[in-house]
């Protein structure tokens, strides 16, 4: 990609407000929109809610916060590179960082020249987005993945920083809440066939994680996979993605009936493909039920 654009987001963790508004100014007008968190409870939101590209803490975080929040976006496989800065950090430290994960570290005080010359490398990283290829009319993605939920935020972060860059920001969103929904119902409902009403009753009495625990180590489900096939086309304009998964299916048409009912129904079963359709009109299954596909229309430029 040649020099930076509009869509780099930048998060910063420190607990100073002067450091977080002096890497602000410095990267005022570079093509960056910096976020600021104090802390990582903070931090992790931020990550969450605005999928930020390059992430820049602090390593002197209490109860060592810094290194934890490395080890927290490597765990969760997400895209963003980061940035570890310290004013005379131990060796043994930094080496640590830079060994679970970190792009790079930042020495403070911060200057500007060392500051942009560490985003850049950052930058440099980063997936790279399918539009900013000359000369490409297609692109083709597919990710297997296993049935364990908690890996759902990380697969979808890194599906959207992947393929979905050349989107705006509401189509981002909207992406995001419509793969959730969708992985969520291929790994519960799909590959751990666990029915609506059971998930409730557990979820009323505390029991989730032990009943998902108990489907993972069955025999008959702990090996199903997920598979997520993404196309992006150019040519015709749009960005699909298909998921698919090694269960039963379901009785997928009545889902997809637009009824104001079921979207104000207590039943909340469909809901979700209800309100994912509402979205994306070109939801669609395969016959059995165990694959949905959406398609997104890229935005043309101005």
């Amino acid at each position: 990609m040649n020099g930076l654009d509009s869509s780099d987001r930048l998060l910063v963790i420190d607990p100073c407000p002067e450091t977080q508004a002096c890497i602000a100014h410095l990267l005022q007008g570079r093509g960056y929109s910096v976020v600021a968190a104090h802390d990582l409870v903070a931090a992790l939101t931020s990550i969450d809610s605005a999928a930020p590209d390059i992430v820049l803490t602090d390593l002197f975080l209490p109860d060592a916060a810094g290194l934890t929040l490395v080890k927290e976006l490597k765990a969760r496989h997400d895209p963003c590179s980061v940035i570890v800065m310290a004013q005379d950090a131990p060796e043994a430290l930094i080496l640590e960082a830079l060994r679970v994960g970190a792009a790079d570290y930042l020495p403070k005080p911060i200057t500007e020249e060392e500051l942009v010359h560490a985003v850049q490398r950052a930058r440099n990283v980063l997936p790279g987005d399918p539009a900013d290829l000359p000369g490409l009319c297609r692109c083709e993605y597919r990710v297997t993945v296993d049935s364990d939920p908690v890996h759902i935020p990380g697969i979808i972060s890194w599906l959207i920083k992947t393929t979905a860059l050349t989107l705006l920001p509401l189509q981002r969103l909207h992406l995001q809440g419509a793969l959730q929904e969708l992985l969520f119902n291929a790994i519960e409902h799909g590959n751990l066939e666990i029915v609506y009403q059971e998930k409730q009753e557990a979820l009323a009495t505390g029991q989730y994680e032990q009943l998902l625990a108990r489907r993972l180590t069955q025999a008959r489900l702990k090996d199903r996979r997920i598979t997520i096939h993404t196309c992006y086309d150019k040519s015709g304009n749009s960005l699909t993605y298909r998921i698919t998964d090694e269960g039963k299916g379901f009785k997928w048409r009545t889902m997809l009936a637009p009824s104001k009912e079921m979207c104000g129904s207590e039943d909340g079963n469909g809901r979700g493909i209800f309100l994912t359709r509402s979205l994306f009109p070109s939801l669609a299954y395969n016959e059995r039920g165990n694959e949905a596909t959406i398609t997104v229309p890229l935005c043309r430029p101005v």
